[in-house]
Protein backbone atom coordinates (compact mmCIF):
# COMPACT_ATOMS: atom_id res chain seq x y z
CA UNK A 1 0.00 0.00 0.00
CA UNK A 2 1.26 3.46 -0.84
CA UNK A 3 1.83 6.01 2.00
CA UNK A 4 0.33 8.80 -0.08
CA UNK A 5 -2.81 6.76 -0.62
CA UNK A 6 -3.09 6.12 3.13
CA UNK A 7 -2.60 9.82 3.92
CA UNK A 8 -5.30 10.79 1.45
CA UNK A 9 -7.85 8.35 2.82
CA UNK A 10 -7.35 8.65 6.63
CA UNK A 11 -5.54 11.93 7.07
CA UNK A 12 -1.93 12.89 7.76
CA UNK A 13 -2.06 12.39 11.55
CA UNK A 14 -3.33 8.82 11.27
CA UNK A 15 -0.72 8.04 8.65
CA UNK A 16 2.04 9.22 10.96
CA UNK A 17 0.69 6.96 13.70
CA UNK A 18 0.80 4.03 11.32
CA UNK A 19 4.40 4.81 10.40
CA UNK A 20 5.72 5.11 14.01
CA UNK A 21 3.84 2.90 16.44
CA UNK A 22 6.58 3.10 19.13
CA UNK A 23 6.14 6.89 19.36
CA UNK A 24 2.38 6.54 19.62
CA UNK A 25 2.70 4.24 22.62
CA UNK A 26 5.23 6.54 24.38
CA UNK A 27 3.06 9.63 24.02
CA UNK A 28 0.33 8.63 26.54
CA UNK A 29 2.98 7.89 29.16
CA UNK A 30 4.58 11.30 28.62
CA UNK A 31 1.16 12.95 28.88
CA UNK A 32 0.40 11.16 32.15
CA UNK A 33 3.70 12.25 33.68
CA UNK A 34 3.16 15.81 32.45
CA UNK A 35 -0.22 15.95 34.26
CA UNK A 36 1.28 15.14 37.68
CA UNK A 37 2.85 18.21 39.27
CA UNK A 38 6.19 17.70 40.91
CA UNK A 39 5.78 17.98 44.68
CA UNK A 40 8.54 19.42 46.78
CA UNK A 41 9.36 17.38 49.87
CA UNK A 42 8.27 18.78 53.24
CA UNK A 43 10.96 20.51 55.22
CA UNK A 44 11.26 21.19 58.95
CA UNK A 45 12.27 24.73 59.73
CA UNK A 46 13.11 25.25 63.41
CA UNK A 47 11.82 28.47 64.99
CA UNK A 48 13.33 30.57 67.71
CA UNK A 49 11.70 30.17 71.10
CA UNK A 50 11.33 33.93 71.47
CA UNK A 51 9.26 34.16 68.26
CA UNK A 52 6.30 32.06 69.37
CA UNK A 53 3.44 32.96 71.65
CA UNK A 54 2.67 30.48 74.45
CA UNK A 55 -0.32 28.29 73.64
CA UNK A 56 -0.48 25.95 76.63
CA UNK A 57 1.53 22.95 75.49
CA UNK A 58 3.92 20.61 77.30
CA UNK A 59 7.28 19.92 75.70
CA UNK A 60 10.49 18.13 76.59
CA UNK A 61 13.62 20.28 76.80
CA UNK A 62 17.20 19.35 77.60
CA UNK A 63 18.58 21.00 80.71
CA UNK A 64 22.14 20.08 81.79
CA UNK A 65 21.94 16.92 79.69
CA UNK A 66 18.81 15.67 81.44
CA UNK A 67 15.33 15.82 79.88
CA UNK A 68 12.89 18.12 81.59
CA UNK A 69 9.17 18.72 80.92
CA UNK A 70 8.29 22.37 80.43
CA UNK A 71 4.79 23.85 80.26
CA UNK A 72 4.16 26.73 77.92
CA UNK A 73 1.62 28.69 80.02
CA UNK A 74 -0.34 31.32 78.06
CA UNK A 75 -1.46 33.09 81.25
CA UNK A 76 2.13 33.83 82.31
CA UNK A 77 3.00 35.26 78.92
CA UNK A 78 4.33 38.80 78.95
CA UNK A 79 1.72 41.26 77.79
CA UNK A 80 2.53 43.19 74.64
CA UNK A 81 3.01 46.89 75.16
CA UNK A 82 -0.18 48.81 74.68
CA UNK A 83 -0.04 51.43 72.01
CA UNK A 84 -1.26 54.93 72.70
CA UNK A 85 -4.77 55.06 71.34
CA UNK A 86 -6.66 58.05 70.13
CA UNK A 87 -9.47 59.10 72.42
CA UNK A 88 -12.81 59.57 70.74
CA UNK A 89 -15.41 61.79 72.34
CA UNK A 90 -18.99 62.59 71.43
CA UNK A 91 -20.12 66.14 72.08
CA UNK A 92 -23.90 66.60 72.36
CA UNK A 93 -23.64 70.25 73.40
CA UNK A 94 -25.06 71.61 70.14
CA UNK A 95 -28.08 69.29 70.31
CA UNK A 96 -28.62 70.08 74.00
CA UNK A 97 -28.59 73.82 73.25
CA UNK A 98 -31.12 73.32 70.46
CA UNK A 99 -33.44 71.37 72.78
CA UNK A 100 -33.04 74.01 75.49
CA UNK A 101 -33.95 76.73 72.98
CA UNK A 102 -37.09 74.79 71.93
CA UNK A 103 -38.17 74.32 75.56
CA UNK A 104 -37.75 78.05 76.21
CA UNK A 105 -39.78 78.84 73.08
CA UNK A 106 -42.48 76.39 74.24
CA UNK A 107 -42.68 78.05 77.65
CA UNK A 108 -42.78 81.55 76.08
CA UNK A 109 -45.62 80.56 73.69
CA UNK A 110 -47.60 79.01 76.56
CA UNK A 111 -47.35 82.27 78.51
CA UNK A 112 -48.35 84.33 75.47
CA UNK A 113 -51.42 82.12 74.88
CA UNK A 114 -52.51 82.66 78.49
CA UNK A 115 -52.25 86.47 78.16
CA UNK A 116 -53.68 86.84 74.63
CA UNK A 117 -57.23 88.22 74.30
CA UNK A 118 -57.61 88.16 70.50
CA UNK A 119 -59.01 84.72 69.41
CA UNK A 120 -57.31 84.80 65.98
CA UNK A 121 -53.92 85.65 67.49
CA UNK A 122 -54.47 83.02 70.19
CA UNK A 123 -55.19 80.37 67.54
CA UNK A 124 -51.99 81.33 65.65
CA UNK A 125 -49.95 80.99 68.87
CA UNK A 126 -51.51 77.58 69.60
CA UNK A 127 -50.48 76.34 66.11
CA UNK A 128 -46.92 77.54 66.72
CA UNK A 129 -46.95 75.86 70.14
CA UNK A 130 -48.11 72.54 68.71
CA UNK A 131 -45.38 72.74 66.04
CA UNK A 132 -42.71 73.41 68.69
CA UNK A 133 -44.06 70.52 70.82
CA UNK A 134 -43.85 68.10 67.85
CA UNK A 135 -40.30 69.22 67.10
CA UNK A 136 -39.34 68.90 70.76
CA UNK A 137 -40.84 65.39 70.97
CA UNK A 138 -38.82 64.40 67.92
CA UNK A 139 -35.52 65.83 69.18
CA UNK A 140 -35.60 65.33 72.95
CA UNK A 141 -34.41 61.68 73.07
CA UNK A 142 -31.13 59.78 73.27
CA UNK A 143 -31.32 58.45 69.70
CA UNK A 144 -31.51 61.95 68.24
CA UNK A 145 -28.66 63.10 70.50
CA UNK A 146 -26.40 60.22 69.40
CA UNK A 147 -27.18 60.71 65.71
CA UNK A 148 -26.45 64.43 65.80
CA UNK A 149 -23.52 64.40 68.21
CA UNK A 150 -20.19 65.81 67.09
CA UNK A 151 -17.50 63.11 67.18
CA UNK A 152 -13.92 64.23 67.78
Amino acid sequence: MNINAIQGSIGIGKAQELQRPEQVQAAPQEQASAKKPQQAPDEYTPEDKADHAPIGLYRVVQEDGAPKVEFDDPEKAPEPEKEARDVTTMDTGKVDREIKRLKEKQEKLSQQIGREQDPAKKEQLERELSQVERELAKKDNDTYRRQHAVVT
